[in-house]
């Protein structure tokens, strides 16, 4: 630190925890990045194969949400067996939709980000690979799009399992109450998706995939442990911040 006495240092924890964010390999991370002694896509790639063993469907094609949907749609075929393709083309010029602040600007942002291709979709029963569901209204949107491109069944395969807790290290995602799945069950969100099937993969699965140990990682948008204690019982985003 530096004040009226100069320049000075003080250690702030003697034995510092290790928590990365595990989000950052299912969503944040680009895919060429190395954590942890791996590639965001090796890992990607890993996810969609675990999620192909613990939860198939009965479907045609394999279609990513692009972008980062990719490496596992791609790892989901291949366990599966299935066919890989591209059925969704994405807007370079619209950013992240899901830290958006309002419902309108997040609605309009999917709008404009992803547009269905319909010769690729139609009359075909699909596995759509997303990383996550996090408010739920951009998959819902997805789904119908997809629907009204002509696809027969359209079965959700997220490579994460369900965000139930909010994050108060920068992501916005503020409140519990803005999360789907923080008091849906897996299948009350694929009613509220709109899906044929939806299913996550787990915590284990996930953390599997990133070839660590489950204790070098912050989990807690899954399942609600933070690595710093959290004061209130009923936290927002601020949290962690002092006035």
């Amino acid at each position: 630190m530096a004040d009226e006495r100069g320049l000075r240092s003080r250690r702030f924890a003697e034995s510092p925890r290790r928590a990365l964010c595990v989000f950052e390999f299912v969503s944040l991370a680009r895919a060429d990045s190395r954590l942890a002694g791996r590639t965001v896509l090796t890992a990607r790639r890993e996810m969609g194969r675990r999620l192909a063993g613990e939860a198939p469907a009965d479907a045609d094609l394999v279609i990513p949400i692009p972008d980062t949907g990719h490496s596992a749609a791609q790892g989901y075929a291949e366990a599966a067996g299935l066919r890989y393709g591209e059925g969704l083309m994405k807007n370079r010029y619209v950013g992240r939709t899901f830290i958006e602040p309002t419902p309108s600007l997040r609605d309009r942002g999917v709008k404009l980000k992803l547009n269905p291709i319909p010769d690729a979709v139609r009359g075909r029963r699909l596995v759509v690979v997303d990383d996550s569901i996090v408010r739920g209204t951009t998959t819902r949107q997805i789904v119908q799009t997809l629907r009204e491109a002509g696809a027969t069944e359209v079965h959700m395969r997220v490579t994460s399992p369900p965000v139930r807790w909010p994050c108060f290290y920068g992501i916005d995602m503020s409140t519990r109450e803005e999360l789907v799945a923080s008091d849906l069950a897996v299948d009350g969100v694929r009613a509220f998706i709109g899906s044929d099937s939806l299913a996550y993969l787990s915590l284990e699965g996930l953390v599997a995939s990133t070839g660590r140990p489950e204790g070098e990682f912050c989990r807690a948008c899954f399942d609600g442990e933070y690595p710093v204690p959290v004061p209130d019982r009923t936290p927002t985003k601020f949290a962690l911040e002092r006035g």
